[in-house]
């Protein structure tokens, strides 16, 4: 065959195979201006991501013959409901389906509802907005967005807390330092706001004094040291009245009357801006079940906006990293604004999440194999990722200590510590629901933690196999990274973790006794490496990495830290077995100080050294045009 013959045949085959390549999977087109009534073609557009999933699940019922793509036209899609995908709509994951907007055009899923014009000047630049729907309560919301922003809540004082000198009255009465005015003593529908250590509380108040201020349920919670007093560097704030809307920005909701103010900036006529706010708390959740998994799903170039948070009657009182509790019977994880149960083989990348109420993204019982890679957390108001949620649940004579299974009778069979491989099988045969190979990387966390300061960016409870890589963590209010969930001894399934080249920088602006990376429990298998960790602490016991109670089995190495307020490693009652070498840019094992005795030891580095190429931390750059 002659060298022309050979070039016309291989211009034939590139020409089936990209024929082949361009016989599209299915597309069900969606757009702002469509109608669920059409067919969902490019032409004929639906308008809703509910009718795109009814035409799914058609399309599946017939039996998917390849890839099928949600495919969205640019614009903002507020959604009225939570969409819920199961393997109805999903099929059986031989062929993945993705939602992802048409050509570069952004596309935006909003938990949230225009509000009208009709703004009223009540004077002193003060307007009000009447709005029927909320009236008597049928519609509260805890969020309020400006062209695209979050806006603040009316609080007093407008930054900055108050301090407290006394606890009375089975700890619901706070005798503060500073003078309250005496008006505010008919105020009703109040909030008190109080943070404590690592713990940030949301409580209704019952009466307000000029001295003091009274809870209607005890301040702080009983399932640890969490209770508000004197000497627990405790901070208070009071939300949600009229009377605290006196800064450009601030707003509140009477929601017995349905009437919204708005105290603007001078000059500022709200009705040239266009106002939101949220009608959910979660935008998307993809549900299987243990028997029919949902699979191969993939979120791609969305931005995931205005959510609302949960504050229930009995109030939300903090434990550890966002989660929450009323007493000491349950404890709450905060919602997301996308959650995977019972889902495999899932993807969420370059997209951007913002203005969110809770959570970004949670991983719940069951999942598996997931991947969250060059994404955008902005404003996040809790965890923005969940690995290993349990929405509720009750503990084992502690409300944290509530793994999926327990491992302590294979370990006790076997009489030695399973490595990863053994572990990984245990993990298959007796707890396929515990979450497991779940990638966070190359992502951007950024100002998050915004309305829970005692949330972190990326928590991991009981699961394990979970890779944090290559993330940028900036200005959160706690710890950036918390993995491990119990503070005891015992083996859980949380192991075999890896926390690598990450870049943690101003952080634990708001609470205390935390780090850059957080780790608990004995954890074999679980590493970090090479992170480096900048200026942490505004509070107290502000550390760069904190491996806490019974941290065992892990390695630590090759990390650098510096501009802590307090320990560059701190290691409090950790077992024997840990490794620490190679850190600071100093080969060989890590010196650790401090008494043995009581359990706490440290590692301080002296001098501080920053990574000689910064270039390695943090997110790389995206593979993906």
């Amino acid at each position: 065959m002659n060298s022309r013959r050979f070039s016309i045949l291989r211009l034939l085959l590139l020409t089936v195979w990209l024929s082949l390549g361009a016989r599209a999977a299915t597309v069900i087109w969606v757009a702002p201006h469509g109608s669920d009534e059409a067919d969902g073609s490019q032409e004929r557009p639906l308008a809703t991501l509910k009718a795109a999933q009814i035409k799914l699940r058609t399309l599946v019922a017939q039996g998917l013959k390849d890839e099928a793509t949600v495919r969205l036209r640019g614009g903002e899609y507020s959604m009225a409901e939570t969409l819920e995908l199961t393997p109805d709509d999903l099929g059986d994951g031989s062929f993945r389906i993705t939602f992802q907007p048409h050509q570069g055009e952004r596309v935006t899923l909003s938990g949230a509802r225009r509000l009208p014009s009709g703004w009223t000047a009540l004077g002193d630049n003060l307007w009000v907005l009447s709005l029927a729907e909320a009236k008597g309560g049928a519609w509260v919301f805890r969020s309020l967005f400006r062209a695209g922003a979050s806006l603040p809540r009316a609080r007093e004082p407008d930054s900055g807390h108050w301090t407290v000198a006394q606890v009375t009255d089975e700890r619901r009465r706070l005798v503060l330092h500073e003078r309250l005015p005496a008006a505010w003593s008919a105020l009703g529908g109040v909030e008190l706001n109080s943070i404590a250590h690592w713990h940030f509380n949301r409580q209704r108040v019952a009466t307000i004094a000029p001295e003091s201020i009274t809870a209607l349920r005890g301040i702080g919670t009983d399932v640890s040291s969490s209770r508000i007093t004197e000497k627990s560097h405790s901070r208070v704030w009071l939300e949600n009245a009229r009377e605290f809307a006196d800064s450009p920005g601030e707003w509140f909701l009477d929601s017995s009357e349905g009437n919204l103010y708005y105290r603007a900036a001078s000059g500022e006529d709200p009705n040239l801006h266009e106002f939101r706010a949220p009608v959910l708390r979660e935008l998307i959740v993809v549900r299987g079940s243990p028997e029919r998994l949902a699979r191969n799903v993939r979120f791609r170039d969305l931005e995931w906006a205005e959510t609302d948070w949960e504050m229930p009657a009995e109030d939300r009182l903090g434990i550890q990293a966002g989660a929450w509790a009323s007493d000491r019977s349950r404890t709450f994880s905060p919602g997301a604004a996308l959650r995977f149960i019972y889902a495999h083989d899932t993807v969420v990348e370059r997209c951007r999440f913002r203005d969110l109420g809770d959570g970004a993204i949670a991983y719940e019982i069951g999942a598996a194999r997931g991947l969250v890679s060059d994404c955008d957390f902005v404003r996040v108001g809790s965890n923005s990722v969940q690995i290993g949620r349990m929405a509720e649940y009750t503990g084992e004579g502690h409300p944290l200590h509530r793994d999926f299974t327990s491992m302590r009778e294979r370990v006790d069979q076997t009489g030695k510590l399973p490595g990863s491989l053994e572990m990984w099988t245990i993990r298959n045969a007796q707890a396929p629901e515990a979450p497991a190979q779940i990638t966070v990387a190359d992502s951007r966390f950024i100002d998050c933690g915004q309305i829970d300061f005692g949330s972190v960016a990326v928590c991991v409870t009981y699961a394990h196999h979970v890779t944090i890589e290559h993330n940028l963590f900036r200005r959160l209010p706690y710890s950036a990274v918390s993995v491990g969930w119990r503070w005891a001894p015992g083996l859980t399934h949380c192991h075999s973790n890896l926390i690598r080249r990450n870049r943690i920088e101003e952080i634990m602006l708001q609470a205390g006794d935390g780090g850059g990376i957080y780790l608990v429990g004995e954890q074999p298998g679980t590493r970090v490496l090479e992170n480096f960790i900048h200026d942490s602490g505004r509070n107290y016991w502000a550390h760069g990495i904190y491996p806490d109670e019974c941290s065992d089995h892990m390695e630590i190495a090759g990390n650098y830290i510096t501009g802590v307020l307090d320990r560059s490693i701190f290691m409090n009652k950790n077992g024997p077995n840990q490794q620490l070498h190679d850190n600071n840019g100093e080969p060989g094992p890590t010196r650790v100080m401090g008494p043995i005795a009581n359990g706490t030891r440290w590692v301080q580095f002296s001098p501080e050294r920053t990574p000689p190429d910064l270039s390695l931390y943090g997110p790389r750059m995206s593979p993906n045009p």
